[in-house]
């Protein structure tokens, strides 16, 4: 079995994401890419910034981040953590991107707070995230 990485990164948005349309599209296009090349993890969004965890063979999360990082909608990309695992952290996910509500939105929001200096404790949270409710394929 190859090796596999979890790498975790937040960035800011360079465009609106609050309609559903703009949520649906980047999803859409991150599910087919991930299943694709056989990458899993969750997304979460709160005031303008993003919260990834990817996992995959090393090959495969490179070349995911190189497209991140020229994708137009992201700003400010730090890696906030890379690592070997085991495991997969969210192993029945392409992308899974928890729904906002009422019940979810503090959970997000404490996410994006964590990612930068506690990227455990954010994956940790967004996987609480997913089991209350996420929207995947």
């Amino acid at each position: 079995m190859p090796a596999l990485e979890q790498i975790a990164y937040v960035s800011r948005a360079r465009v609106e994401m609050s309609s559903l349309q703009a949520v649906a599209e980047l999803l859409a296009a991150s599910q087919r890419n991930n299943w694709r090349d056989e990458i899993t993890g969750a997304l979460a969004y709160s005031d303008g910034r993003f919260f990834q965890v990817v996992e995959g063979r090393t090959d495969a999360v490179d070349r995911l981040m190189r497209r991140v990082e020229a994708d137009p909608r992201h700003a400010g990309l730090t890696v906030v953590l890379r690592r070997p695992i085991d495991a997969r952290a969210f192993p029945d996910w392409a992308m899974a991107v928890p729904r906002v509500s009422p019940e979810t939105a503090p959970l997000m929001a404490e996410t994006l707070t964590l990612a930068d200096a506690q990227p455990d404790s954010a994956i940790a949270t967004l996987r609480r995230l997913t089991e209350i409710d996420a929207i995947h394929s």
